[in-house]
């Protein structure tokens, strides 16, 4: 199954990504999950349009930022006009890793909300593109929707059990509510209070 990313780019607010408090209220507990206050060189894999790569682009010395959507990131391009640093790649997801990106490293990679539509043997070519790509101390950022949906390959439970087990980093965060799964994972299994002498 074809699945269709550009029609509902094509929409003023898509998903509701501007207007809904639970949208706001994610992107706000995806900043503060990250633990870090910089980010170092970032990867975002699906960005849309734009608006965690805004939010999150002032914590970043360099963000790269991939989505399949030509109209995303023709939304994205103004989102995130006010940040030089920031690029936008126009590629799928599994194949950025062996064309756009190749031989590029990262300090924090984000997920969210994209992995439920890889089937699994995509899962595992994109854990493998992350894995290389990552520089030390890395951060990995899983974050999805847990509800079921018609578009859905892989169900979010197994999205993050298969990443989490593939990638072999520790799990330093973990959020769940009803409606969200995060998984903050990490080289390290040193928390942010002890990193900082409080623990």
């Amino acid at each position: 199954m074809k699945l269709d990313f550009e029609s509902p780019h094509l929409c003023a607010d898509p998903w509701g990504y501007t207007s809904s408090w639970y949208e706001q209220r994610r992107r706000q507990l995806t900043a503060a999950l990250l633990p870090h206050q910089d980010l170092g060189e970032v990867l975002e894999i699906g960005c849309s349009i734009g608006l965690i790569t805004a939010l999150l682009a002032p914590r970043a010395r360099r963000f790269v930022a991939v989505d399949i959507s030509t109209a995303a990131l023709e939304k994205a391009r103004e989102t995130t006009a006010a940040f030089a640093h920031v690029e936008l790649v126009h590629a799928p997801i599994t194949e950025a890793f062996t064309h756009q990106l190749v031989g590029a490293r990262f300090d924090t990679v984000l997920l969210c909300d994209v992995g439920y539509y890889l089937q699994e043997a995509d899962l595992f070519k994109l854990a493998n593109g992350i894995r290389q790509c990552l520089k030390a101390p890395a951060t990995v950022m899983l974050a999805h929707w847990r509800h079921k949906f018609d578009a859905q390959l892989t169900s979010t439970a197994r999205v993050h059990e298969l990443l989490q087990q593939e990638l072999g980093l520790h799990v330093q965060i973990c959020y769940q509510d009803k409606d969200l799964l995060v998984h903050v994972l990490s080289d390290t299994d040193i928390s942010l209070a002890q990193k900082e002498g409080l623990a």
